[in-house]
């Protein structure tokens, strides 16, 4: 059996605060409901049964739906985000054409697991009309990438920022064909990859 230290020692890492975990539960009940019913027909009333809490607890961390909507919605971004980065981290120390596999694998099962919440916050709801898409975070890590493998001499990209925002799109695009048709994830992978390792100059 591992002793735990008690929480409140030093050296003890701090818990969530319960502010925290009322959020948490909000945003976690929000998106559930988003999903499952779609944003127009959820209610305040509905997320805030779905939590577990009260009405008055929610308006305390949001002051409308619209407000836990863009919760949503950067929550999703941020898991999305970590998603893909950590299929690139678990190759280690793998080669950078197969770190860049590793971004179109990752992105590609993220989507597919993730769709059904995301078609929801950015298709079915409102939302703004045109957005740079250089600045989604799972672009952002992609421009990083692009970026240590210059440094690294893999490859040679004469505008990281343009090439991740055209890898990301494109691949966005090929992923929504597939999930129409019915295409298997491995397949999308099949086909981008080797593209992209041409867009870097790699054999």
């Amino acid at each position: 059996m591992i002793a735990r230290q008690p929480a409140g020692l030093s050296g003890a890492p701090p818990g969530p605060r319960q502010p925290d975990l009322r959020r948490a539960a909000l945003t976690s009940a929000a998106a559930e409901l988003f999903t499952s019913r779609g944003v127009d027909a959820t209610t305040i009333d509905h997320i805030a049964a779905r939590a577990g809490l009260s009405k008055g607890s929610f308006y305390h961390y949001f002051r409308t739906k619209a407000d836990i909507l863009a919760a949503v919605r950067t929550r999703f971004a941020v898991e999305f985000r970590e998603r893909v980065a950590a299929s690139v981290e678990r190759r280690g120390n793998a080669s950078w054409s197969e770190k860049l596999a590793a971004w179109v694998e990752g992105m590609i099962a993220a989507y597919f697991e993730l769709h059904p919440l995301h078609d929801v916050l950015f298709h079915d709801s409102e939302g703004p009309n045109r957005e740079l898409v250089s600045e989604y975070l799972t672009v952002r890590h992609l421009i990083e990438l692009l970026r240590s493998g210059m440094s690294a001499g893999a490859w040679h990209v004469q505008d990281p920022r343009a090439a991740a925002v055209i890898m990301f799109c494109g691949l966005h695009g090929a992923i929504d064909e597939a999930l129409i048709t019915g295409t298997p994830r491995e397949e999308i992978a099949q086909a981008i990859t080797p593209l992209f390792r041409q867009m870097m100059g790699m054999k």
